[in-house]
């Protein structure tokens, strides 16, 4: 292939894969807002975030005006639909309108950075408790965000100057020294990096601002003291976060608690009738619930990987029906006391118990229990418990300070190390490789210098003349093998002839 073919072959072949990347990428890209109207008004269908939106507003429906999406205050946002919001990674809070009458159980699901909804004062159907979304008569919850100890601690910051809703673990308290808020900047970014944080300069200036800044979830950073030249800072992670939910609610919806890793508790209240599909699901963190008597139903997965959960749990006899996988992967429980006699009248569903891996069939429920008799059997290894979490606290205590410089030092050590191998070995490996592929498609001689040059065309002669030599050297036997078929050899006479001839002589 000539050098003209292999350039032209090289420039359709990446016009080829641009395209057929950009045309892929527009099938299967979503636009950031998604409304839809039925028949009963305006419906928020979808929501596709990127870093640069934080706060949603649910009111008008928006439109894309010049590549900036504005709303279209003609119109207005009746629902919000079911799933409208999942695995979103960047929304912190969302505001809802007055307008909004329907919002479906499942509308916002694992919104990782949410720190709070709110809820117009004037909206018919639904409020917030301190960023909390519930159904306007408070019967429902519809919705714990994710971050909430993070909307806790900045509102306790801005309000009191302190922390006082929620408990934190203080973990460290340094402070930075520069000329002026770039140097202070510069300080702390470096602080992050050694401790294998990312930490941009938004995130430095809204601690300024406001006192504190959380760059990821359940971590603060909390000022404690500032001058012109100094910065000084509290290190800390929220812990022992708590919630209750209020007398009145009946229902705990679909997904109002889903992935809540930070709660350490939450407490029912004595009027909750039913709990929704994965109300709790992987909520890590939290430790034994109270089920109330008069609940009447948990549904799928209701407590799935709630691996905090231990020892006994107690059903009351009110409960007619668990769903399927209810309590999957909940190892810690061992026992279910049940309050009913029996299972008769009960709607029981698949694998509703955790089970070991190595077991084909969970331990049988124990039936006609009352809560006496389970908090009979758990009493004793929380009490055990508290008393080892005591004993490992205060060895804790007087265990000496670990020197943190050496771990440090190590950390550096491995970045130089890395740094190292990026520039001696990747970068002329990847250079190197470069350097073969131009060479051998577009330019031989390409970044050689003129002695590289002639030696290259010296050793490229040699290699024809002795290619050529090699040619010579197959086709000469060829004519001989040629020249021996035309003209055979007699055949040497055999002993026999030989003989006859003599005696005839």
């Amino acid at each position: 292939m000539s050098k003209g073919k292999k350039v032209l072959f090289t420039v359709l072949l990446v016009l080829f894969v641009g395209a057929s990347v950009y045309l892929s990428f527009n099938m299967i890209s979503r636009p950031t807002y998604e409304f839809e109207q039925k028949e009963d008004g305006w419906h928020f269908t979808g929501f596709n975030s990127n870093a640069n939106i934080t706060e949603v507003h649910i009111d008008h429906p928006l439109v894309k005006h010049g590549g900036k999406w504005e709303p279209d205050t003609a119109e207005v946002v009746t629902a919000v639909d079911k799933f409208t919001f999942v695995s979103d990674e960047y929304v912190q809070y969302i505001y809802i309108g007055p307008s909004v009458t329907q919002i479906d159980e499942q509308a916002f699901v694992y919104c990782k950075q949410l720190r709070a909804v709110f809820v117009d004062d004037a909206n018919p159907n639904y409020a917030d408790i301190d960023g909390v979304l519930y159904t306007k008569d408070l019967s429902t919850i519809l919705l714990y965000p994710i971050c909430r100890c993070t909307h806790l601690v900045y509102t306790d910051i801005e309000q009191r100057g302190e922390v006082t809703n929620i408990g934190l673990d203080l973990k460290e308290t340094f402070t930075l020294e520069g000329k002026d808020d770039e140097a202070l900047y510069q300080a702390f970014h470096t602080y992050c990096k050694n401790n294998g944080e990312d930490f941009g300069r938004e995130l430095f200036d809204e601690m300024l601002e406001r006192g504190v800044t959380a760059p990821y979830i359940g971590t603060y950073y909390i000022v404690k003291e500032k001058t012109p030249t100094s910065l000084t800072l509290d290190k800390a992670w929220s812990c022992d976060e708590v919630y209750t939910v209020p007398e009145g609610v009946t229902r705990i919806a679909a997904d109002a608690f889903y992935k809540c890793d930070r709660l350490t508790a939450i407490t029912l209240p004595s009027t909750v009738k039913s709990i929704g599909e994965m109300a709790f699901f992987k909520c890590w963190s939290t430790s034994m619930i109270t089920l109330p008597d008069g609940l009447e139903s948990m549904d799928n997965d209701a407590f799935s990987f709630c691996s905090n959960m231990k020892y006994a749990m107690y059903i009351p006899a009110s409960v007619k029906t668990i769903g399927h996988h209810c309590f999957y992967k909940c190892d810690g429980l061992t026992e279910f006391y049940m309050g009913a006699p029996n299972a008769d009248g009960m709607s029981l569903g698949g694998r509703w118990q955790p089970r070991s891996d190595n077991s084909f069939k969970a331990k049988d429920p124990l039936w006609g229990k009352t809560r006496a008799d389970c908090a009979a059997y758990n009493d004793p290894l929380y009490a055990k418990d508290a008393e080892e979490a005591a004993k490992a606290a205060a060895e804790q205590a007087a265990a000496p300070v670990v020197n943190t410089t050496q771990n440090k030092a190590g950390t550096e050590i491995n970045r130089t190390a890395m740094y190292a191998m990026i520039i001696f070995v990747f970068i002329p490996g990847m250079a190197f490789i470069g350097l073969q592929v131009v060479r051998n498609l577009f330019w031989e001689e390409f970044l050689m210098t003129k002695r590289g040059k002639a030696r290259y065309r010296e050793k490229k002669a040699l290699q024809a003349a002795l290619h050529e030599e090699f040619l010579r050297g197959q086709a000469e036997p060829a004519e001989n093998a040629e020249a021996d078929v035309q003209t055979p050899a007699e055949p040497e006479p055999d002993e026999a002839q030989k003989a006859d001839e003599k005696g005839g002589a």
